[in-house]
């Protein structure tokens, strides 16, 4: 080890209060960094995840009401069919039948106008995942009959779990249909889109609204990325069964409302990002531009005895370096593990936050790359800081530094 590599830990441990101001600067600056980054990619992430749950999935397509009269060729044995096809496309996933439906809930003398989903829910495991409940829900129990609605639907009506509603629906025949149905779960607001829908037994609806047909079929690829083969082979398969063109639409058809709350987050988080890193990087300058000119004796010194002021300003560097990845690595193990778990489950903000989230629980992402990124720059600007900071070094007379009071 050279004599400036063991000069640089001694100093390290010599100035340790300076070096905790320094180290406590790059360890907030590099977590805060990530941890932006991660609900950054989080926010994004669960938007196109609600979208795909709850909506879309990979691609989706809907019949027309003359469909579901009976006044086309697209029939229940002929859906089946074109099924049996899709399913054989290797990168799709799940086949899933909704039945679509606006409809009034009703209780008492108190109404709500609600977006009804008819539900499979042996195909639907992950909206049901995604659906937080106020009181845990065993999955069998989704399956009998019964709805589940949000906080805020609960609420206008004024019932709890258990109690008794009136759903009132107009057929596909467009006749009026009425029946009572038991709240089966209330699950916690996700967004002012999601909390007016009210699901049920996908059969229930079908039987609700007179219909053995769906009125909208997601289709689900293994990966997104493959979203335009998906669509591709399911308008050849449909084409060639019901000699009739459908309106597919993917993800990214419907997403565009999705995809500017995600991008207005991620520019809005990167600029809180730049501030912050401006506001550390000045702070770190001043504090090591003030250890390098309260050593100036100690500079004055290797000069005069004839060390190059290059191995001087890298025992600084060195010094600086070494604090950074501690720090760094301090920072990250800290906001890592809060960013960790808080991708488990999330944390609910009310429904204030869905104009800002596009949903009202916040679940950050952890991204290992975004981790690496926040890893680099901790080392980055502290050791720019330390070498713009002794860089007077090169022209310093050491006489001058020696008698500097």
């Amino acid at each position: 080890m050279s004599i400036f590599t063991k000069v640089a830990f001694r100093n390290v441990r010599r100035h340790s209060a300076r070096n905790i101001i320094i180290g406590s600067s790059i360890a907030l600056a590099v977590g805060l960094l990530f941890f932006i980054l991660s609900v950054s990619s989080g926010v994004e992430k669960q938007l196109v995840a609600n979208l795909v749950q709850i909506e879309t999935g990979s691609v989706s397509f809907s019949l027309s009401d003359e469909s579901l009269e009976g006044k086309t060729n697209i029939n229940r044995s002929g859906l089946d069919e074109a099924y049996a096809l899709i399913k054989a496309v290797p990168v799709i996933s799940n086949i899933r039948e909704r039945v679509h439906s606006r409809a009034l809930l009703n209780n008492d003398n108190k109404s709500s106008d609600i977006n009804l989903r008819g539900i499979d829910w042996i195909k639907e495991r992950p909206l049901f995942t995604s659906l937080r409940f106020e009181n845990s829900q065993p999955y069998d129990s989704i399956t009998k009959s019964g709805v589940l609605i949000s906080r805020n639907a609960a609420d206008k009506l004024h019932v709890e779990e258990n109690d008794e509603c009136t759903i009132l629906v107009q057929t596909v025949n467009g006749s009026l249909n009425m029946d009572n149905y038991r709240i089966a779960g209330i699950y916690k607001n996700i967004s002012g889109w999601a909390n007016t829908m009210v699901f049920m037994n996908l059969e229930d609806v079908k039987i609700l609204v007179n219909t053995e047909l769906p009125t909208d079929v997601l289709i689900d690829s293994k990966n997104l990325e493959t979203t335009p083969l998906v669509l591709s082979k399911v308008n050849t398969i449909l084409d060639s069964e019901f000699k009739d063109t459908m309106d597919l639409e993917s993800y990214e058809d419907q997403s565009m409302v999705a995809s500017t709350i995600a991008n207005a987050n991620k520019y809005g988080f990167l600029s809180i990002v730049f501030f912050l890193q401006i506001i550390s990087f000045f702070g770190i300058v001043f504090v090591v531009k003030n250890n390098v000119t309260e050593r100036n004796k100690e500079i004055g010194t290797l000069l005069a005895i004839g060390y190059k002021s290059r191995k001087i300003r890298f025992s600084f560097v060195l010094e600086t370096l070494f604090v950074a990845v501690i720090s760094s690595l301090i920072g990250l193990i800290v906001f890592g593990g809060l960013t960790a778990l808080l991708s488990i489950n999330g944390i609910y903000l009310g429904d204030s936050a869905t104009l800002i989230f596009g949903s009202s629980v916040l679940k950050p992402f952890f991204h290992f790359p975004n981790l690496l990124l926040a890893f680099v720059i901790g080392l980055l600007y502290p050791l720019f800081s330390a070498i713009w900071s002794t860089r007077k070094v090169r022209r310093a007379d050491p006489i001058t530094l020696l008698y500097d009071r």
